[in-house]
């Protein structure tokens, strides 16, 4: 294409993003590729795009710098689809470089199962950077505690399960009451520094996390659900799961894998295991959640919840019962937020038989 034919030409574009190399191709709206075109500079696609004018719809891959784009074409009324990166590979049927990761693109924005990555505003993206940091810093303070148990069952000392009886164990170390060298102890020192700073970071931002639950009122509203505190509701809003994509509450528990999974061929169905598919983040802390909940139910309650929890503990035990608890609660969670409400049983009562 030469450099000078008017992009009008094209009713839809496909682009894939680097940081300072970029690959356009040019649709009919149909799927079909007019032309393309590569960007060397950041300079020139960003001149690039302020020449596009709407009605046009811009497709990119989920990565670095997506999001970013899509705020500056959204602002200028220009469509923008952010899709799945796994979702866009299995439209890809050549070798792999730009221009072909481009024409990808292109393919799947007309790919009706693909549910595009709706664009973040610049609050729901700060929110979610804390949430990564939060739970890199968890996942560091367990590999720190794992290594500790590892180093000293090498020397005969086991450890119980759990952060209180590591501390214990570690605190004996400390204090000589263990038979271990004295450079190990320097070592278990140093990892104890690291251990209290991971502790205290992760601390500090579960509370930044709270408040801005008690500032944001969806946040609010969703922090009455029984098994939702405010780390989960904040990251639903980061998240910005949109009812209105979604038919009914089913189709948002199976985009958050929590329903089982279907192996089926010549009419028959067979149900499997969890699909575990979906935002694994956002479903661990669902799961967290809902445990806590099976936890603390007593044998002499007799609320809904409560019931269907005990017949679910003796049907398919404590995490049988935690992931159907997790179902039920992203059901409800749909609800309130298709219907702008706050928690309420009927709402809940609903959400077990939809």
């Amino acid at each position: 294409m030469n450099k000078r034919t008017p992009v009008v030409e094209a009713n839809e574009l496909a682009i894939d993003l680097a940081k300072n190399v970029f690959e356009v191709v040019g649709g009919d709206g149909r799927g079909q590729e007019l032309w393309h075109r590569r960007l060397s500079t950041r300079q020139a696609f960003e001149r690039f795009l302020d020449r596009l004018t709407p009605p046009m719809s811009v497709g990119m891959e989920t990565g670095p710098g997506a999001q970013a784009w899509g705020r500056r074409l959204q602002a200028r009324g220009i469509a923008v689809k952010i899709l799945p990166a796994h979702s866009v590979k299995a439209h890809g049927h050549r070798m792999k470089n730009d221009l072909n990761d481009a024409r990808t693109i292109l393919r799947a924005m007309h790919d009706r199962d693909i549910c595009p990555v709706p664009v973040k505003s610049e609050a729901q993206l700060t929110l979610q950077f804390q949430h990564r940091v939060r739970a890199g810093c968890i996942s560091r303070r367990t590999a720190v505690s794992n290594q500790l148990r590892a180093a000293l069952l090498e020397y005969g000392l086991a450890t119980g399960r759990g952060e209180a009886a590591l501390k214990k164990r570690v605190d004996n170390v400390l204090r000589g009451e263990c038979a271990v060298p004295d450079a190990l102890i320097v070592s278990i020192e140093e990892s104890m520094v690291e251990w209290r700073a991971l502790d205290e970071r992760i601390a500090k931002i579960t509370a930044r996390l709270t408040l801005l639950a008690r500032q944001d009122e969806t946040a609010q509203r969703l922090c009455t659900i029984p098994g939702v505190g405010p780390v989960i509701a904040t990251a639903i809003v980061a998240k910005g799961l949109d009812p209105a994509r979604f038919k009914n509450s089913r189709l948002c528990s199976a985009y958050l894998g929590v329903i089982p999974e279907q192996h089926g061929t010549g009419g028959r169905v067979h149900l499997g295991k969890m699909s575990r598919r979906g935002d694994a983040y956002l479903r661990s802390l669902f799961l967290q959640g809902a445990h806590s909940v099976v936890q603390r139910v007593r044998s002499d309650t007799t609320d809904a919840l409560s019931c269907r929890i005990r017949r679910w503990q003796d049907r398919h035990g404590e995490k049988g019962a935690a992931v159907r608890l997790v179902n039920h609660t992203i059901r409800v969670v749909w609800a309130m937020l298709s219907q702008g409400t706050g928690y309420r049983a009927d709402l809940a009562q609903a959400a077990m038989t939809d």
